[in-house]
């Protein structure tokens, strides 16, 4: 039985941060990574943009989904 892949425990070096007045650069499908302090890194992709483009939709790669909005304490990478 081979092993689950491991998510790299943060984005590359040429990954670029993405403040949320530019979210709306993302599209349905795009690799991300969410930093929030005292958790670390998880790494996913786009599902869905809001209208307002300060709400993203996040499927995360370890399971679940997850609703970032642009004032929460985190960062977004676009990987």
């Amino acid at each position: 039985m081979m092993p689950a892949a491991v998510a790299p425990s943060k984005p590359a070096p040429e990954a670029t941060l993405v403040p949320p007045a530019d979210w709306s650069t993302f599209n349905r499908g795009d690799a991300v990574w969410v930093h929030e302090d005292g958790w670390g890194y998880d790494n996913g992709i786009v599902d869905e943009v809001s209208g307002t483009h300060r709400m993203l939709w996040i499927v995360l790669e370890q399971g679940g989904r997850r609703l970032i909005c642009g004032n929460d304490p985190l960062e977004v990478w676009a990987a």
